[in-house]
């Protein structure tokens, strides 16, 4: 990713930020609440320093954060009971940030991490969740 060196700074101590903060609660809508900072950072650094690859990274991130919080919505409102949230999911997400700190700041690609969080999140869905049963999705 091709940010000046201050918003890179801003950007990697955003997502270290939320990886912390994920990792000391235990509460699902909580640990989202930090993981939405996240696109929303970058979509503040992307109206100053526009870069393809960081608009990439919101929209990925802008869509976890719909896909995972619509599950979390159904759960905790009783809808489609039978469908869960994975275990182990959130330790998965929190992995994945603190890999893409990492990439970012080893000037590495971060596709890798965006594709890793898109199959997480995917996980959540109706289908996603159906296959993590069958075994053929792992989280």
């Amino acid at each position: 990713m091709n940010l000046s060196p201050e918003m890179e700074k801003r950007f990697t101590n955003e997502i270290r930020f939320v990886f912390k903060n994920m990792r000391n609660t235990n509460v699902a809508a909580q640990k989202w609440y930090f993981f939405s900072a996240i696109h929303g950072m970058a979509q503040r650094i992307l109206n100053l320093e526009y870069e393809p690859e960081l608009v990439f990274v919101f929209q990925v991130f802008q869509l976890v954060y719909n896909m995972v919080n619509g599950r979390l919505a159904a759960v905790s409102g009783g809808q489609e009971a039978g469908i869960m949230i994975p275990e182990n999911l959130f330790t998965n997400v929190e992995n994945e940030l603190d890999r893409m700190a990492s990439l970012i700041e080893q000037k590495k690609e971060t596709y890798p991490v965006l594709q890793r969080l898109i199959h997480l999140a995917y996980s959540t869905t109706g289908n996603g969740y159906y296959l993590y049963l069958k075994g053929m999705l792992k989280v």
